[in-house]
């Protein structure tokens, strides 16, 4: 083993993992952990930690071909990572709170409009009514992508009116029930079964034909702003997408018109037309 100030970088990163599995942080915030822990300990990981300087930090996130979004995130992990090692006697000192976070552009998310909602959701019913089903629920429930890929539908209760996201599923760790909607009721009647296998792979499919970009968490961005439109309620908003106040106002400025609020909340499935049911059925006489 190694002594406390010669622990090699790879050595801390396992212990923090471990400490963060035991102390129960979610499978995500342990999986995005580690990949940005791979990344800092790439080429030094057998080093000792307490040798690896500010500027090393510094200029390995600025070789790197990432977002500034991306930087800062990686950068944050490392300071969480060191501060840990200053907790346990790896290090004495944190070099990464030395190295200045990015400056993010301030651009507020980009959302889709009612029009490519209505698309998107029409396209996934078209190829897989379960792809339909999980869009239907990011769109109108505002799930996070990780939340919504672990639904299943035990948590959708479309008579009682909720969708219980459980705390161990929860970014925030805490419990949370989001309205369903009337558009949204309308768009799970169509049927479909989550959880959602291999999300990554048909949503790629869903984009390739759409025909306009996907932006980052386009579907909870859009949820959030057209329900801050729509009711006009900082907190209630804020319950539903649990997330604070502060947040919102930090990350949803973009401003959405109460029409096209109104627009978003009343888009439902196109109805199949009668000629193509009978096409299916050609038994059927009569259709009411």
């Amino acid at each position: 083993g190694s002594t406390l100030l010669g622990a090699s970088v790879v050595e801390v990163c396992n212990e923090f993992l471990h400490a963060k599995a035991i102390a129960g942080r979610s499978d995500n915030y342990l999986r995005v952990s580690l990949a940005q822990l791979k990344a800092f300990s790439s080429d030094r990981q057998h080093r000792p930690l307490a040798s690896v300087t500010a500027h090393e930090i510094e200029t390995w996130l600025a070789a790197q071909e990432w977002s500034p979004v991306t930087r800062k995130n990686h950068l944050l992990t490392v300071r969480t990572l060191f501060a840990f090692a200053v907790a346990r006697s790896h290090v004495v000192g944190n070099p990464a709170l030395a190295v200045d976070l990015p400056t993010l552009d301030n651009n507020p998310p980009e959302i889709h409009t009612p029009g490519q909602v209505r698309h998107v959701l029409e396209t996934a019913r078209t190829l897989d009514l379960n792809l339909c089903r999980y869009l239907a629920i990011r769109y109108f429930a505002g799930l996070r992508g990780s939340e919504a890929a672990s639904l299943a539908e035990a948590q959708i209760h479309p008579a009682r009116g909720f969708i219980e996201v459980t705390a161990a599923k929860s970014k925030t760790r805490r419990r949370r029930l989001v309205t369903i909607h009337p558009s949204l009721a309308a768009w799970l009647a169509l049927g479909g079964v989550l959880p959602l296998g291999d999300v990554n792979t048909k949503l790629w499919k869903l984009t390739r034909q759409i025909g306009f970009q996907w932006p980052r968490n386009v579907t909870r961005h859009s949820f959030v702003s057209y329900h801050l439109a729509e009711w006009q309620s900082a907190s209630k908003t804020a319950l539903e997408a649990g997330h604070t106040e502060q947040i919102l106002f930090n990350h949803y400025r973009e401003l959405v018109t109460k029409e096209d609020a109104k627009e978003f909340w009343s888009i439902l499935p196109a109805p199949v037309a009668k000629e193509s049911v009978r096409a299916f059925v050609p038994h059927l006489e009569k259709l009411s």
